[in-house]
């Protein structure tokens, strides 16, 4: 019986939305970004406020650059912190990742995402760069 009960909850854990808690929000989206090309659409129905902004008045060549993450393998996704209130919530969060291309290089970026509760679902507002280290395995041309 125990068996069972705990296949349930697994089964019902991974049936869950996405955007029940800003933690799956934040990781599914980051998850979802790394060795992928994203639509224009996929972004904005997870984001809102200023990074919505931000987005709808990027330019398409830009875009392009910003949702083309194929040559980019993700290392690791870790929440570092987090402070809630009702419907908003702070986390900070590391992500390490690597470039598949040409000259390889090892990243590891520490960010601030903020996430509002729109409609029952957690989006994300903004992100801010905190801290961001590069190791490169070769030489980096800053010409290529």
């Amino acid at each position: 019986m125990k068996k069972y009960l705990l296949a349930f909850l697994f089964i019902l854990a991974s049936c869950m939305d996405e955007n029940v808690s800003p933690e799956g929000t934040l990781k599914s989206f980051i998850q979802a970004r790394f060795g992928n090309v994203v639509t224009r659409q996929f972004i904005l129905d997870r984001v809102t406020g200023k990074m919505q902004q931000s987005l709808e008045n990027m330019g398409d060549q830009d875009f392009e650059k910003f949702a083309d993450l194929r040559n980019v393998k993700q290392d690791s996704f870790k929440i570092l912190s987090k402070s809630c209130q009702e419907k908003q919530c702070f986390l900070t969060y590391s992500v390490a990742y690597n470039t598949t291309e040409k000259s390889k290089f090892t990243s590891e970026v520490k960010k601030i995402a903020e996430l509002t509760l729109v409609d029952g679902k957690w989006r994300i507002a903004d992100v801010t760069n905190i801290k961001t280290y590069h190791e490169a395995q070769e030489p980096i041309n800053p010409l290529e």
